[in-house]
């Protein structure tokens, strides 16, 4: 169900708890996080149909940016935290993100994978910084929290394990 539905009944219930900090997030601040993110992506330049790519372990900001590219019709490709900066790098290019964002857990990885990626406009971090990345979250901070005017259903670009060679990924329409 789209956080918005539950944020306008239920603000202040939890949408989530992260397991391994016990950290929770309301519908609203979900709501209203999302809400940035999409602002963001739209001051970026990030039209329906283009796509961002997402590298990081089970955290918050997860959520709140997929909700964010769900709502700015975006196309997210979310990037196993296990890999190689090898294969993060591929599946970037391959996916024609245009926005690069990943956690400071997985910064040692992402800042090599940055160098390989001159077709990415903007490289975000959250949880703190990565040399050669923004801070997401100062980003969303600067942007409002209203829903953006063209708001539109996106989806998830998913990749297959590559058995018989590199991933491939799977654009759903």
């Amino acid at each position: 169900m789209h956080p918005s539905v539950q944020a306008e009944k239920k603000p202040d219930h939890i949408a989530m708890i992260m397991a391994r900090s016990g950290e929770t997030v309301t519908y609203g601040e979900l709501e209203a996080r999302s809400n940035q993110g999409a602002q963001l992506f739209r001051a970026l330049g990030l039209k329906r149909g283009d796509g961002i790519a997402m590298f990081m372990e089970n955290n918050r900001h997860f959520m709140e940016i997929y909700w964010a590219a769900q709502r700015s019709g975006l196309y997210l490709t979310p990037i196993s935290s296990r890999l190689t900066a090898g294969e993060v790098a591929y599946i970037v290019r391959d996916c024609g993100a245009k926005v690069f964002i990943s956690s400071t857990e997985k910064g040692d990885v992402a800042e090599k994978v940055v160098a390989d990626l001159p077709d990415v406009a903007a490289c975000y971090s959250v949880n703190g910084t990565v040399p050669g990345f923004r801070s997401y979250e100062e980003a969303i901070a600067a942007q409002p929290a209203e829903r953006i005017a063209d708001e539109s259903g996106g989806d998830v670009m998913l990749y297959s394990s590559g058995t018989t060679g590199r991933p491939k990924g799977v654009r759903r329409n």
